[in-house]
């Protein structure tokens, strides 16, 4: 039996993406948004998809803190961001 991924895998995705970017720039303020996160892996690692990744971003945005709907699926653009800044940062 097929089963539709559960959001709970999305923030999984999320949670992991904020610690690969609290070790990867450690500069980052003490509750730094995905956003402000996301402005610096950008300039890190300019090949990737970022028109994805932001979509990626606010449709999570939207579900977490506005209330919509789930989307559902795992977050490729997401899982290929968090590898990119794991392979970089050591």
């Amino acid at each position: 039996m097929l089963r539709r991924p559960s959001r709970w895998s999305d923030e999984k995705s999320f949670r992991a993406l904020g610690e690969v970017l609290r070790a990867r720039f450690p500069d980052l303020p003490s509750g730094f948004t995905l956003r402000e996160g996301l402005a610096k892996a950008r300039v890190a690692e300019p090949g990737l998809d970022w028109g994805e990744i932001d979509k990626e971003l606010v449709s999570y945005e939207g579900y977490r803190y506005g209330g919509l709907p789930e989307t559902g699926g795992p977050q490729e653009a997401i899982s290929l961001l968090i590898s990119a800044l794991r392979r970089s940062g050591k």
